[in-house]
């Protein structure tokens, strides 16, 4: 429904295509909103929780596209470099993407609330209009990726956002220190 989503699919279609026409290994994953400790906030494609963190530990508002009831699937980055030392170490291949989530939902407003417990500040809100295409509503199929790696489980977000959260706190630490 979007062009970003269309890359990501003529992406895959080409994966597939090479390994279905010269035999290339590969297993293609589909990241949702994956977050954690080493994100950059300041990226023009950073994620929301990384961006979030960082304006509410600075005292600076949050911009929410909508009403906030939108909800996400998360997935912590430490399960995703789990999973993909997994695959690499057992050799997993297969043509059909996986999708790199646990079909959980969040709204944008109960991730604010999160990240409030985390910091122990208030999350500022400004809410804008929503964005054209955005979709309202993402969650995974989590079936094929239980199915290859019956050991990984999520990371809740009461644990992820509070390391996330100290992260960010150490960098600023580091940053201060630094000047």
């Amino acid at each position: 429904m979007s062009p970003y989503a269309v890359t990501k699919l003529t992406t895959e279609a080409y994966v597939s295509a090479y390994h279905h026409s010269f035999g290339l290994p590969v297993l293609p994953f589909r990241f949702f909103n994956v977050y954690g400790p080493g994100q950059r906030a300041d990226h023009a494609y950073a994620a929301v929780i990384p961006k979030w963190i960082s304006a509410t530990l600075a005292g600076q508002p949050v911009t929410i596209h909508g009403d906030g009831t939108q909800t996400r699937d998360f997935t912590y980055v430490g399960t995703v470099c789990d999973v993909l030392t997994d695959a690499l170490l057992r050799q997993v291949v297969g043509s059909r993407p996986v999708n790199l989530a646990f079909g959980t939902r969040t709204s944008l407003l109960n991730l604010t609330q999160e990240i409030e417990s985390a910091t122990a500040r208030p999350v500022l809100r400004d809410h804008v209009p929503g964005r054209l295409g955005d979709v309202p509503h993402s969650q995974a199929d989590s079936a094929r990726l239980q199915a290859l790696f019956p050991r990984v489980a999520p990371v809740e977000l009461q644990e992820g956002v509070p390391a996330a959260v100290d992260w960010f706190r150490q960098q600023l630490t580091a940053s201060i220190a630094a000047s």
